[in-house]
């Protein structure tokens, strides 16, 4: 759609991801944030997400599990301790299978997870046990394996749960130790009970740091997919935008090669029709036959001028329908569907156009189409831009009417482009159709309007899209 732009390599420098749209927007007119929407992926993306945490968590327990077997036959001496964790490991290993089965159940599934998660404590609660209990207040930190990959593989309350039942489950066997209903397999050291604090605060802070960045992540992953839902939308609108501007483009192109090859068969048969008058009331008098013959060339003549008029009325753009428009909620509009295109090109969008400004009768579709076009050109000039990158769309109300102004800090135009950038057909651009600029001033001037372009003199071009206010222009 532009005009008035020489091609350019685009530069792509994604924006940081956040609430609001990439654009900048002052505080009279912000573009809506999009909703906090919890992620709602198709059943079968749900699914597979479902079997790749799965698969995570499975791989999690297997791992451990074996590196604790095998470090028991490596390490351990004492009997009773090595007989505690090999059993409290095998076990570990075993319960694979049942969990698999009754996953493949489908039922209660977030109940099955914790259950998992609680079977999982209470197994390394049995190895420490089977390592010494308080006396091995030094290996305690192993509980951290649980709530680490709960909080990425479940969820943050997951991890917050698994570290309480953690300490609670360690501090239980401790006590019944000292109260003599366990039996202890390893004498503790003389310092046990400090080491053993110590150890039970690194846990419950790697447990509390996990469950923040699990949070964190989540939240994350809630705004990405909120954002895609968004660029989705406003890509399938673009889509549709582009196919109705297209449509727009062809029957304004039809129509101006129409009206003039029309308008040049008109003036060859006036000059026949001329040729024809001279012909009867010149010269000799012409005999029967030849008159005959003019009559029908005469005919001919004037059926074929009904048709050049007919043409050209069908050729003659029709009077847009026009209806009440807010200039400050074509510009959100503005601003909604080009956000992600103006993130991803690293432009800032600011909007100063007051909801008290006063409506103008257009058709929406139709000067949301001429915004659209004047903010794709400075765009394509921007994407280049070493420089400040800014978009800027200001509205005012001046005797009567309302002016729009589009101003970007892009080099400008070019002054030997500047005259003819509202040509049909005039195109800097390579594979540019030379009709967006064209259009857009057609349809201002259908709508009583104007639109023109110039160089701004701090640098960079600026469109005025000037129409007349609602109460001083009646409908066609």
């Amino acid at each position: 759609m532009s005009e008035r732009r020489s091609p350019r390599l685009t530069r792509v420098n994604p924006a940081a991801a956040t609430d609001a749209p990439a654009v900048s927007v002052r505080p009279l007119h912000s573009v809506p944030a999009p909703r906090a929407l919890e992620p709602s992926l198709p059943a079968p993306q749900a699914g597979e997400r479902r079997r790749r945490r799965q698969r995570q968590e499975f791989a999690v327990r297997v791992a451990v599990t074996s590196l604790l077997l095998l470090f028991n036959e490596a390490v351990a001496s004492d009997h009773m301790m090595s007989s505690i964790i090999r059993l409290t490991a095998f076990i570990g290993l075993v319960l694979n299978v049942p969990y698999y089965v009754l996953i493949r159940t489908g039922v209660g599934l977030r109940v099955q997870a914790y259950v998992r998660m609680l079977v999982d404590v209470a197994l390394t609660t049995v190895g420490l046990y089977g390592a010494g209990g308080l006396a091995a207040a030094q290996y305690i930190g192993v509980y951290t394996i649980v709530p680490i990959y709960t909080a990425f593989v479940f969820s943050s309350r997951a991890c917050v749960v698994a570290t309480v039942f953690a300490t609670a489950s360690y501090l239980a066997v401790v006590a019944l130790q000292l109260g003599h209903l366990l039996p202890f397999t390893q004498q503790p050291l003389p310092d046990a009970w400090l080491i053993a604090a110590f150890n039970l605060l690194v846990v419950n802070i790697v447990g509390s740091l996990a469950a923040l960045l699990a949070d964190a992540y989540q939240t994350s992953r809630q705004r990405l997919a909120v954002l895609y839902d968004e660029l989705e939308r406003a890509h399938d609108e673009s889509l549709k935008l582009s196919v109705e501007i297209q449509g727009a483009a062809r029957r304004f192109v039809l129509a101006e090669v129409v009206a003039g090859v029309t308008h040049e068969v008109r003036n060859a048969l006036q000059g026949a029709f001329g040729h024809l008058w001279l012909a009867r009331r010149t010269g000799r008098p012409l005999s029967p036959e030849s008159t005959a013959h003019l009559d029908q060339a005469e005919q001919a003549c004037e059926s074929a001028m009904r048709i050049v008029r007919t043409t050209l009325d069908m050729a003659r753009r029709p009077t847009p329908e026009r209806e009440p428009v807010a200039p400050a909620e074509i510009v959100r509009r503005v601003a909604q569907l080009k956000a992600v295109e103006l993130r991803r090109d690293d432009i800032t969008l600011d909007t100063d156009v007051a909801d008290t400004l006063p409506s103008v009768l257009g058709s929406r579709y139709q000067l949301l189409q001429v915004l659209l076009n004047v903010v794709s050109n400075a765009q394509d000039e921007l994407r280049g831009s070493a420089g400040r990158r800014q978009i800027t769309i200001s509205g005012r109300a001046a005797d009567g009417r309302v002016v729009l102004e589009i101003r970007d800090t892009g080099p400008g135009i070019a002054p030997n482009v500047l005259p003819h950038i509202f040509e049909p057909f005039y195109t800097t651009r390579v594979g540019g159709t030379g009709l967006g600029l064209a259009i857009s001033a057609g349809i201002a001037e259908a709508f009583g309007g104007t639109l023109t372009g110039e160089n701004r003199r701090e640098g960079g071009a600026v469109f005025r899209l000037t129409l007349p206010a609602a109460g001083r222009l009646s409908p066609a």
